[in-house]
């Protein structure tokens, strides 16, 4: 009789956990959900994860009196994490979407990115991004998969060869190799890459779209979502947000 009643006040705490909301979290903590392959949005360096994201995240906790803890994710699970309450706050290069913010809130935009592309030396048009999109629009594309640019190469090069990639460095090893004729990825990262490949590779300062960069939000948390917003309309008036951003990517002058 004692381990019936031990198993059924068991089963009654499962069943009860099932339907209550999460333990909230230490609210001293912002725990921010990056995945750190993206640079200079978000990256490892010297064992420490830096970038423009990681600047924002270093100034948020600090106006909210949170101390920050970067939690990684995969970059596909992102999403997912935070509306199992695993993370507060995405900061992770993410471009609000229409699809995505059916998902989750997102913060003001705190920056306007876009694709951009990134091409051989010896196989793009020097006038500009344009021209040379156009000229290899019927060749090799690249994009990484599960990405805006996965999107946005399927709608706007329909008649080239398309080809998807899991990393940046796959993608620009063959477009080395002449495998590639046209990589296109998030601007300020195609600009990272043709700084560090510059022999070979070649990039412009503009972009084929504009894609609004803003930070993810749970839908439950919408206290969160107001003060991060008064925090970015404070750092725009003061010109912080412009500074960070130049800081990594002067390419935006």
């Amino acid at each position: 009789m004692k381990k019936n009643l031990v198993a059924l006040l068991a089963l009654s705490a499962l069943m009860s956990g099932c339907i209550t909301t999460p333990i909230e979290p230490d609210p001293s903590i912002l725990r921010v959900g990056i995945s750190p392959h993206s640079q200079p949005m978000l990256f490892k360096q010297g064992g420490q994860i830096v970038g423009i994201e990681a600047d924002f995240a270093h100034m948020l906790g600090e106006a909210l009196n949170r101390k920050i803890v970067f939690i990684e994710v995969p970059w596909e699970e992102q999403i997912d994490y935070l509306e199992q309450n695993k993370t507060d706050i995405i900061m992770s290069g993410m471009t609000s979407t229409a699809p995505r913010n059916i998902r989750i809130n997102f913060s003001t935009p705190y920056m306007q990115s876009g694709m951009s592309g990134l091409f051989r030396r010896d196989a793009y048009d020097p006038s500009g991004l344009l021209a040379s999109a156009i000229m290899n629009q019927n060749k090799r594309v690249g994009y990484i998969k599960n990405t805006t640019s996965e999107i946005f190469v399927l709608q706007r090069f329909s008649r080239g060869e398309k080809k998807a990639f899991s990393s940046k460095e796959s993608a620009v090893k063959a477009l080395k190799n002449g495998k590639l004729d046209m990589f296109i990825h998030d601007a300020p990262q195609i600009w990272w890459l043709s700084a560090i490949h510059e022999s070979d590779l070649v990039a412009f300062p503009d972009v084929l779209n504009v894609e609004p960069l803003a930070w993810g939000i749970a839908k439950h948390n919408p206290k969160l979502l107001d003060e991060v917003n008064l925090q970015l309309a404070h750092w725009g008036e003061n010109g912080e947000i412009k500074a960070v951003i130049l800081n990594w990517c002067p390419t935006l002058k």
